[in-house]
């Protein structure tokens, strides 16, 4: 069997009632070339291993299932899937998100005509508990704000975070340098390294993906993930900014709306951002602080509740 040019990555644990609507999703997509799904199952115990089993049986010939048989964790789970993957072109997903129409061929299409494009996002369908749709991911598309449509390293370095959702990312595979991390969280290091030596990061405004946001994710949930999330965004800045001077102001940015945004949310570790900022010893430029404010104020919950009582008319 001739290798798939796309591969379509999920990781998924206890997403029984998720998870055949995401694979199904990408079953049933129509794209010009062949494509394989992985799926990582992180040692699930509410059903989710039973579905996939099902899955896989109904399509051998394009689902694999790796079954952790203790828990790895979500970025052992994460590797365990992209690093065996085969294509040209992989694709990511988590089990409790899923496509839309289109979703391969889009993304596939852009990579194709712009060789210099090692990563491309599409923006998504937000998918609240109330069954309430929204555009976002971001609410108002990036190019509206910053007028790019290609995103650098040093792009990537100030704003990204604010740019696509991990769900609705393509990255081309000869682009990936990184097989193996121990953070907790890798999603802003890892797209990092793929533009680090050249080559640029885009996004399709259109949305091809639904992401699930569910508001009532409590206090302790979300203190805890502001707080796994942000000892890795630091550990990684850090380094980054070691490694690459030369982007302090675009760090320092990062930084400035990393402390506003954990101000807003009430997360914590918002005095080490500061302290970060301040070993930049740089300030961010003008317009990267009017960039970053626009963005930050577009992405606020208010903002995004204002979308959901507006609606879409795409049927999800």
């Amino acid at each position: 069997m001739h290798k798939p040019l796309i591969s379509i990555c999920i990781v998924t644990y206890n997403q029984v009632n998720y998870i055949r609507r995401c694979i199904q999703s990408i079953v049933e997509q129509v794209v010009d070339c062949d494509f394989e799904i992985i799926v990582g199952d992180d040692c699930s115990t509410d059903g989710t291993s039973d579905e996939l089993l099902s899955m896989q049986k109904e399509h051998p010939e394009l689902i694999r299932v790796i079954r952790h048989e203790v828990n790895v964790g979500p970025i052992g789970n994460y590797f365990s899937v992209h690093n065996p993957a085969q294509g040209k072109y992989i694709a990511h997903l988590d089990g409790d998100d899923y496509a839309l129409p289109g979703k391969l061929q889009a993304l596939k299409s852009y990579l194709d005509d712009n060789s210099d494009c090692n990563i491309v996002w599409h923006r998504m369908v937000v998918l609240n508990e109330k069954g309430q749709t929204a555009l976002g991911m971001p609410v108002v598309p990036l190019k509206e704000i910053t007028g790019q449509d290609r995103f650098y390293f040093a792009d990537l370095a100030k704003f990204y975070g604010m740019t696509g959702c991990h769900s609705g990312s393509m990255y081309r595979a000869s682009a990936k340098s990184l097989t193996v991390c121990d953070k907790p969280t890798i999603d802003y290091y890892i797209t990092l390294t793929f533009v680090k030596n050249g080559g640029y990061a885009a996004y399709i405004d259109e949305p091809y993906g639904v992401y699930r946001f569910f508001s009532q994710d409590q206090t302790l949930t979300r203190q805890k993930g502001g707080m796994y999330v942000g000892i890795a965004k630091l550990d990684f800045m850090t380094l980054m900014l070691k490694e690459n001077p030369e982007l302090k102001r675009a760090f320092a940015a990062q930084a400035l709306f990393e402390v506003f945004t954990r101000l807003y949310l009430r997360h914590p570790l918002k005095m080490k951002f500061i302290k970060l900022f301040i070993s930049c010893k740089a300030l961010p430029r003008f317009t990267d602080l009017v960039l970053i404010w626009k963005i930050f104020d577009s992405s606020r919950i208010k903002n995004l509740n204002k979308a959901f009582e507006r609606g879409t008319d795409l049927n999800v």
